[in-house]
């Protein structure tokens, strides 16, 4: 087992995890209320991200299969970025205001 710098420790995921814990035992109640709030915003947000690609991607007209052969993929590659990313951030827009109302 190779063994790691002191560097390499304090890189890693179980170094920062302790670090974290140690610091939140820390926080004052809006401190800690800031921080969970900030946590679950980022992981809601990816969990709601993933689910509108992951219902899109049910609908015929979202899939680029409907319109595009292999080769047409390569050549209009970008054109079917921009039409998928487009509408994904106005459903995304739509279902993050409703969260608000």
């Amino acid at each position: 087992m190779k063994k790691r710098t002191l560097n390499e420790i304090r890189q890693s995921k179980e170094y920062q995890t302790a670090i974290k814990s140690r610091n939140v035992l820390l926080l004052n109640p809006d401190e800690a209320i800031d921080e969970i709030v900030d946590n679950l915003n980022t992981h809601l947000f990816d969990i709601i991200f993933e689910a509108v690609n992951d219902e899109m991607h049910k609908y015929t007209v979202f899939q680029e299969q409907t319109y595009l052969t292999d080769e047409g993929m390569e050549m209009f590659e970008e054109q079917w970025f921009e039409f998928y990313h487009e509408h994904h951030g106005e459903i995304l827009g739509r279902i993050m205001k409703s969260l608000t109302n």
